[in-house]
């Protein structure tokens, strides 16, 4: 984490709601790999732990400032189809920040769900909008609500875990 990303999480912490604040501290991770195509339903959270990730998952971690998609090496060969539009978890360009606009279902769902979780955010943290304008000399390295993927195994596997509020101070 860069100084200019501390300095950003630290005005972030001074002007958000409780609500807010919440997630920030125990961020949502929501598996995505059995998501319900028909419904417009967030589906429930589950415990930030890494015991909890499953090799054939996808889940979603938010915590009102960073996205991270992390994508299990054995995701069925459809769902990765279907969602990233290539044959396997390890053929996913994990460089990209938004997802393809694939026609199906599944990819529409995954799409919406993440613009839903955008437009919450947005509007809890529209102070944090202004605050960042003051500070237009500053040069972020971060977006805010920028999608990271995190394939298992991966280097950025290690930032994503850093997230994963459970598992700290196990060691």
């Amino acid at each position: 984490m860069t100084i200019d990303d501390r300095w950003f999480a630290m005005q972030a912490i001074t002007i958000m709601d409780v609500p807010s604040s919440v997630v920030y501290f125990y961020p949502r991770l929501i598996p995505l790999h059995d998501i319900d195509v028909d419904s417009n339903e967030i589906p429930s959270p589950i415990r930030c732990s890494s015991e909890k990730l499953r090799d054939d998952g996808v889940y979603l971690l938010e915590n009102g400032i960073y996205l991270f998609l992390w994508i299990g090496l054995n995701v069925g060969m459809e769902w990765v189809q279907n969602v990233f539009g290539v044959h396997s978890a390890a053929q996913i360009d994990i460089d990209r920040t938004e997802l393809l606009e694939i026609d199906n279902p599944l990819s529409m769902r995954i799409r919406d769900l993440i613009e839903d979780i955008r437009i919450q955010r947005h509007r809890s943290m529209r102070l944090f909008s202004r605050l960042v304008s003051c500070f237009e000399f500053v040069q972020f390295e971060m977006n805010v609500f920028q999608l990271t993927l995190v394939r298992q195994r991966d280097k950025l596997e290690l930032v994503f875990k850093h997230f994963l509020v459970e598992d700290r101070g196990l060691d």
